[in-house]
């Protein structure tokens, strides 16, 4: 009686566990677990201390049924089985699947990457001391986090992105000036959630800091982003390089190579339809904004503690220039119709801009990018991390406070 009790006790401890794990962790599982933030993120916190807990559970289970006789065969083998694969599937999805390549990126030339690319494809790119890389969104959605070894023209820079989110951000990999490495950890509310190793806490791609330290913490430095057709990367950077996924060879690895082609699957039936309608793959959204369609593209930055959001097409409709002014910072909003690029820039120059191009250049010099922009990011996802944003607020409009009052349509 008493190995019956300890051999049902432990099956049961491991399937809650195991379940929990799963749905926590398992990041698909979300499209049918309604997974609340602070569970996900105890569980990124405690993955190791979960599965071990976990396996140890499984482990009692399975030893009481074979050398007491506790329990029913069928039930513990079935339940040890669904216990198997509650724990083996996010671990291999996270840690195998999802690998990042920070650090072990290899970027390929221009001329290669036509056979990959359309020329009007967009290509996220991050340029630095004459280095500029572009990154397709196909091809960086697998590994979520990718970098050279030899950084970005002498910087340790990491690009990140988040497929559901359609947003690309660049990083430098600190936090108070140490250096941090990053994994990829799920994603909540349609955003990448990252972790960082050095102290197992969860990082919000879109706030890039440490949950821990809150949103408005110190979090890693943005790099500056922007997006611009393939065509236009390889007439603007000839010089440039492109990042290609690459599915590893079947000769040098049968399992990745399998594991690879599966993961791209999963990839193709769940983002066609989340990218190519309103559907959302994961309803974990704490706010609903119909000034535009959830997946309309906007290009959301951030200036001190004032949200704003324009949309190419508001930008393209005013001249392909705004100026205007958050707070005592002045912003020119800009779209460049030869290299197809819309920007967001610093000005300090004092005077409103009248001319510039898609690099910052102007008759008064070159103006700094805002390194906040996500660039073509979903609006439903912007907007669910930054509630009050000002949206497509015209250049006439001076002084813009952060209020949702204030907003512009």
């Amino acid at each position: 009686m008493v190995w019956e009790i300890v051999h049902w006790s432990a099956l049961a401890a491991a399937l809650v566990i195991s379940l929990r794990l799963f749905r926590d962790l398992g990041d698909i599982p979300q499209a049918w677990f309604n997974v609340a933030r602070k569970n996900m993120l105890f569980a990124i916190r405690h993955e190791r201390l979960i599965v071990s807990a976990a396996v140890l559970s499984a482990a009692i289970a399975l030893g009481t049924h074979l050398f007491a006789g506790a329990g029913i065969a069928l039930v513990t083998h079935l339940s040890l089985i669904a216990i198997t694969l509650m724990v083996g599937f996010p671990l291999l999805w996270i840690h195998v699947g999802l690998r990042n390549l920070q650090g072990k990126a290899e970027y390929t030339s221009i001329a290669e990457a036509r056979a990959y690319l359309r020329p009007e494809e967009s290509v996220i790119v991050m340029e630095n001391n004459g280095a500029c890389l572009a990154h397709p969104d196909n091809h960086v959605k697998r590994p979520h986090l990718t970098s050279r070894p030899e950084g970005l023209g002498g910087e340790d820079v990491v690009m990140t992105y988040c497929n559901l989110a359609h947003i690309g951000v660049a990083y430098r990999p600190e936090i108070n000036g140490k250096s941090i490495d990053l994994m990829v950890a799920g994603q909540h509310g349609n955003n990448l959630i990252m972790k960082d190793l050095t102290t197992g806490e969860p990082i919000q791609q879109v706030y890039g800091s440490r949950a821990s330290d809150g949103d408005g913490g110190t979090g890693m430095p943005a790099w500056p982003t922007f997006r611009m057709t393939f065509r236009a990367f390889e007439k603007a950077y000839p010089d440039g390089e492109v990042f290609i996924s690459r599915i590893t060879p079947f000769m040098r690895n049968p399992f990745l190579c399998i594991f690879d082609n599966l993961v791209e699957a999963i990839f193709l039936w769940a983002m066609v339809p989340h990218h190519n309608t309103e559907y959302l793959l994961f309803e974990t959204m704490d706010v609903e904004d119909d000034r535009l369609p959830r997946k309309a593209l906007v290009w959301g930055f951030t200036i001190d503690d004032t949200p704003i959001a324009y949309t190419e097409e508001f930008v393209r409709e005013n001249g392909n220039l705004i100026n205007v002014a958050v707070g005592e910072q002045h912003i020119v909003v800009a779209y460049d119709e030869e290299f197809e690029s819309l920007g967001v820039f610093y000005n300090d120059t004092g005077a409103a801009v009248e001319q510039i191009n898609f690099r910052g250049d102007t008759p008064n010099g070159k103006l700094p990018r805002v390194e906040t922009v996500k660039p073509g990011a979903y609006w439903f996802v912007w907007v669910n991390y930054f509630p009050k944003t000002l949206l497509n607020v015209h250049g006439q409009q001076k002084h813009v406070i952060g209020s949702k009052g204030d907003q512009a349509a």
